[in-house]
């Protein structure tokens, strides 16, 4: 025998990755080359399906466009505004109507291609219709309708044209649906294919990307590709961009467009090869197999062995019942007596993971710490959805003037404890306290189906939580605590974060940061919680009221504000009736209707007066004074924290 194979390690190694080395990697050669072909023709058939899609979104839209804009043309109130011949009375009307049916724009156009009214230009009145060549296709058909897609200030819209009869044909009405990354979304969803559209301006050779569901560097790659030649149409092709493959096919869109438009449908390949995952139970069978192969071969080697094995057994035994004290004993000084050494050093490691867990569980949350131990210790983190919830105890400081240290103690460790206990019902997890405010994460470090929801729960019965124990310091002659609840869902980056000596898993992003932002602004709005647009959205269950959309210091992008009023089903009659016209004000008010917005805000407060009421109440009258500009969006902006 040669020396090498004098050891055990080395024969068992040799034999067992020798014999699985070959199997394995035929099988997965076999495996991988199969799957990546059968992936590629299953990305082909969805992106065909896709093209079709496509078009039957484009086609059902046109068909609401011409159902809308036909009962436009046939009604009565309209025709009367239109005979007034007023500029601002047909352009109310006309606004009126595109937004009763959800559409973008309306036009009214003379039969000699003249502007009467257009709501997303109501300054123009009598310049050109700029495009002639929709309503003279009307003119050729038979029913005087024609459709198109037409770029507005350079961004495409689905329009279509149709007369107004008063009762003879007096104007054209044209209506339509801006193509934008609503609708990009929408088909995404409907087909699980990224979505982009292109278009080519008037005597131009660069294609423009205007819409896409792809990520934002991969849409500049996309760009690029496109325009270093353009692929053939309904040909699927491979795109590449950075580490991630993409099976493309690329069709024309818009036929009568005013700019040449083309989608361009795209899957990932990767994403397509997941299912590989259920080929595993053909790869277990090999190795199984592989496996009884080689346990007759080490069993061969190891019938010489069998007392230190049964030793190590009853070892492990022992540890199994939680005895770690007892070492096993191996008087040999080869590898098994290698390895009886390496188990004792494992059980004395295993009781001090004990205790570091028992320890660490009263330290950080326990789904925090079962985190830290599950794992390799390092800093980093991944990138994931969450919810944070952060809530504070309004005036803590004032109230801990004068009382004596204990005192404070005693008073902050009971509310925690209350406060802690509600959040961990609902599958939260405390991520820090910071003196009397509270950080609380759901979807992290555990996934969660509705972590919204029950983020959103968990601040409610919070509340009812402090009430309790408000109702416990009052028979002590205690000032009671008033807390404020902030809630955001968003992307965050999750993991262990400080120094290589000392570790906090957390999380970080702006979504944390907008979350404690407005639990700042309760105050302001004089209400327990504040759950912004992000969170509401994938609330199930839940009945909200709309309380502004605000621009919070450092962010750019408005957030808006909701309050929950309780479970659905849960609201009497009389709440539900301040909810319409709460939400009615708040819609006049964004709307700039600002004297309906004020009596409507003036009937709540008389009903039942609250801060809300006086901060719309404000505002409108300030805007009486100095009334907004036209690119007025109704957002407010917090410039404090």
């Amino acid at each position: 025998m040669m020396p090498g194979f004098k050891h055990l390690r080395t024969r068992i190694l040799v034999f067992v990755l020798g014999l699985l080395s070959a199997v394995l990697g035929s099988f997965y050669f076999a495996v991988n080359t199969a799957n990546v072909s059968n992936a590629r023709a299953h990305i082909e058939e969805a992106l065909e399906l896709t093209v079709g899609a496509l078009q039957r979104s484009l086609e059902d839209r046109e068909q609401n466009l011409f159902q809308n804009v036909r009962l436009l043309s046939g009604d009565y109130a309209f025709k009367t505004a239109f005979a007034t011949s007023e500029h601002q009375t047909i352009l109310s009307a006309l606004d009126n109507h595109r937004v009763r049916v959800g559409a973008d724009v309306m036009l009214l156009v003379s039969f000699d291609d003249e502007i009467i009214a257009d709501t997303l230009h109501p300054e123009l009145d009598g310049e050109d219709f700029q495009f002639p060549e929709l309503t003279l296709a009307a003119e050729g058909s038979d029913y005087g309708e024609a459709s198109m897609i037409g770029f507005i200030d350079g961004v495409p819209y689905q329009l279509v044209v149709v007369p107004l009869f008063t009762p003879d044909p007096s104007a054209w009405i044209v209506i339509g649906f801006v193509i934008d990354d609503a609708f990009a979304r929408g088909l995404q969803e409907r087909t699980r294919t990224q979505v982009s559209i292109l278009y080519q301006a008037p005597e131009a050779a660069n294609w423009t990307l205007f819409t896409s569901t792809l990520e934002g560097a991969s849409q500049a790659l996309l760009e690029q590709s496109i325009n270093r030649g353009l692929p053939p149409a309904d040909k699927s092709i491979s795109m590449r961009f950075g580490h991630e493959e993409f099976v493309s096919l690329v069709t024309r869109i818009g036929n009568g467009a005013s700019r040449p438009m083309v989608a361009v449908l795209q899957r990932s390949l990767r994403s397509a090869l997941e299912p590989y995952l259920r080929l595993r139970r053909l790869l277990a069978l090999i190795v199984a197999a592989g496996l009884l192969l080689s346990i007759a071969g080490v069993y061969l080697i190891a019938r010489s062995i069998t007392r230190p094995v049964d030793v190590l057994a009853e070892g492990a035994e022992r540890i199994e019942q939680g005895d770690y004290s007892t070492p096993v004993v191996v008087r040999q000084r080869d590898e098994l007596g290698g390895l009886a050494g390496s188990f004792n050093s494992m059980m004395k490691g295993l009781e001090e993971r004990r205790r570091v867990r028992s320890l660490l569980g009263k330290v950080v949350s326990p789904a925090i710490a079962e985190e830290l131990l599950s794992r390799k210790i390092e800093l980093g983190g991944e990138e994931r959805q969450v919810t944070v919830l952060f809530s504070d105890v309004r005036g803590f400081t004032s109230l801990c003037e004068g009382a004596p240290p204990g005192t404070i103690l005693n008073l902050l460790n009971r509310y925690l404890t209350r406060m802690t206990a509600v959040i961990e019902a609902h599958g939260g997890v405390v991520d820090k306290y910071i003196g009397d405010a509270i950080m609380a994460l759901f979807g992290a470090p555990l996934q969660m189906d509705d972590e919204a929801g029950s983020a959103v729960l968990t601040a409610m019965d919070m509340c009812g939580a402090a009430a309790e124990l408000n109702a416990e310091l009052a028979a002590e002659g205690s000032p009671p605590l008033h807390i404020g609840i902030g809630v955001n869902t968003g992307q965050v980056v999750a993991g262990n974060m400080g120094s290589e000596t000392r570790l906090n898993y957390t999380v970080i992003g702006d979504a944390v940061n907008i979350a404690s932002r407005v639990e700042g602004l309760t105050k302001r709005y004089g209400v327990e919680i504040i759950v912004t647009g992000a969170t509401r959205d994938q609330c199930r269950g839940i009945v909200f009221r709309e309380l502004d959309r605000v621009r919070v210091k450092g962010k750019l992008e408005p957030v808006t504000l909701h309050e929950p009023l309780g479970r659905e089903g849960e609201l009497d009659a009389e709440a539900l009736a301040r909810l319409e016209l709460h939400q009615r004000a708040i819609a006049d008010y964004l709307a700039g209707a600002f004297d309906a917005a004020a009596q409507a805000f003036g009937e709540l407060n008389n009903q039942r007066p609250e801060a809300i009421h006086a901060v719309y109440m404000e505002r409108i009258e300030r805007f009486r004074a100095d009334p907004p500009g036209n690119d007025w969006d109704g957002v407010f902006l917090y410039n404090e924290k």
